[in-house]
């Protein structure tokens, strides 16, 4: 039991599939938590639909986000980990934004909904940043290789 109560202490930070828990509720017997990145442009939102009594997961039901009145179903095509429904969705502006996941499942439904912050876009330049950190590191490695080359060759030879 304390295993559980430290797991739902630390959900908030938890990655899976390329983001942390947005919203995790329970709904008509499931347990329904949303992941993602939410940020200005296309962002990918991933959903973990299990059983509310011994959490294993349900793969066999149609799930659908809807967020800014646009309704997008999540499949299991869309996500890295074969567990998740994931759908991405295109956001416009940053800000407070309500998003509604809807699970159908045998005739039977269940609905969650919350308020999640949406940040805004990333500059260009972070995406970007690998090739700019490349020069000064070659420049970096090419002076480390001359200094250890002028260090080896001030030194006297060994003696034999």
């Amino acid at each position: 039991m304390k295993f559980a109560t430290l797991f739902f202490a630390i959900a908030a930070s938890l990655q899976a599939d390329g983001g942390s828990v947005l919203l995790r509720q329970q709904s008509n017997g499931l347990l329904i938590t949303v992941f993602g990145t939410p940020q200005v442009g296309q962002t990918d939102f991933s959903v973990l639909v299990q059983n509310a009594s011994d959490h294993s997961p349900i793969l066999d039901a149609r799930v659908d986000i809807r967020m800014a009145h646009n309704l997008t179903p999540a499949t299991h095509q869309h996500a890295t980990n074969k567990l998740l429904y994931a759908a991405p969705i295109d956001i416009f502006h940053a800000g407070r934004h309500s998003i509604q996941v809807n699970v159908s499942r045998n005739g039977e439904g269940a609905s969650i909904s919350g308020e999640i912050d949406v940040s805004p876009p990333a500059p260009p330049w972070i995406s970007y940043w690998q090739y700019f950190a490349l020069v000064p590191t070659l420049i970096f490695l090419f002076a480390l290789n001359q200094l250890l080359k002028s260090q080896r060759a001030k030194r006297p030879p060994a003696r034999p």
